[in-house]
């Protein structure tokens, strides 16, 4: 483990809050060396977030921008969905989050009245997809999750809502009794409506048999499960690796589903891999998979995502 000099962690500490949940060190214990590393990495302060640099922002996706922003926790970027920021809080924080301005650098959640968003719903009956996204959804006390989630189905327009989460990596324990009791009367009060998770995995290793047990019991429920992962370097830029992550996925359930290219947000240049370098990789992924199981490599900007 790299060590950093007392001034150093002092300066990071007073940046970026530091987060990594208890289940993630006893996870990581038993991986090797080389797994153990890439794991903790994402989540471990380092001096190099400190550094500026050229092209990067604390909004990268310029989210808060007034045209897409019509709530503080809403973004409406695509026109037949919003993504709902529930929280500022992650089980983990991840140090190339592209809301490093609202996680790391938190002083304290905007939340807006949901009558407020419902209204807004009416308004514009083009939106059919609601997509809880934070921070991590998971970190709100189930009754306050699934009371948001009834209302949000309730609305006759809404037809799906996916709920994006680091937790089956991270925090499995989030994925309580309780959790599955609101899902299934979720899942029973709104028959017709589809519910998806998007799993946050970007390594083989990070996938344990907790998370396995979580997407089989989703899976149950007829709820399917998709990954995103992000492309970092030191990480998971090399074919041979996002092989490994691609059919480890299949083997729990997981559909891949995007790699993106890194967010170029505020203190993390270093996991940067370049456009030209993150194509031959994907290129070499491509010749060692099933076109069923090759994520969408895309980036990511105000407008939408685009193939890289």
């Amino acid at each position: 483990m790299q060590l950093i000099h007392t001034d150093v962690q002092a300066e990071l500490r007073a940046k970026f809050r530091t987060r990594i949940a208890p289940f993630v060190r006893r996870h990581a214990a038993t991986l090797a060396a080389d797994e153990q590393a890439r794991f903790l990495k994402q989540f471990t302060p380092d001096p190099l977030e400190l550094q500026d640099a050229i092209g990067f922002s604390d909004d990268p996706l310029r989210e808060d921008d007034a045209d897409i922003h019509p709530f503080p926790d809403v973004v409406h970027k695509y026109a037949t969905k919003i993504l709902y920021l529930t929280t500022d809080e992650c089980p983990v924080y991840c140090r190339y989050c592209t809301r490093k301005r609202r996680t790391l650098l938190s002083q304290g959640h905007n939340q807006s009245r949901l009558a407020d968003i419902l209204a807004y719903l009416e308004q514009h009956p083009e939106i059919n997809e609601v997509i809880f996204s934070g921070g991590d959804p998971l970190m709100l006390p189930v009754h306050d999750l699934f009371g948001r989630a009834q209302q949000f189905l309730a609305a006759p327009t809404v037809q799906f809502l996916r709920f994006h989460t680091r937790a089956a990596t991270t925090a499995p324990g989030l994925f309580s009794e309780n959790f599955f009791t609101a899902l299934e009367n979720l899942r029973r009060s709104h028959p017709q409506k589809l519910c998806t998770f998007v799993l946050h995995i970007n390594t083989a290793s990070e996938i344990s048999d907790a998370t396995r047990q979580i997407v089989q019991r989703l899976n149950h429920l007829g709820i399917r499960c998709y990954a995103q992962s992000v492309l970092l370097r030191g990480i998971n830029d090399s074919s041979p690796v996002l092989t490994q992550l691609c059919l480890a996925l299949a083997r729990a359930s997981i559909q891949p589903y995007y790699l993106h290219q890194l967010d170029r947000v505020t203190g993390s240049a270093h996991f940067e891999v370049a456009d030209d370098e993150a194509r031959r990789i994907y290129s070499e992924l491509r010749l060692t998979l099933p076109v069923y199981l090759i994520p969408r490599l895309v980036r990511d900007s105000k407008h939408g995502k685009y193939p890289l």
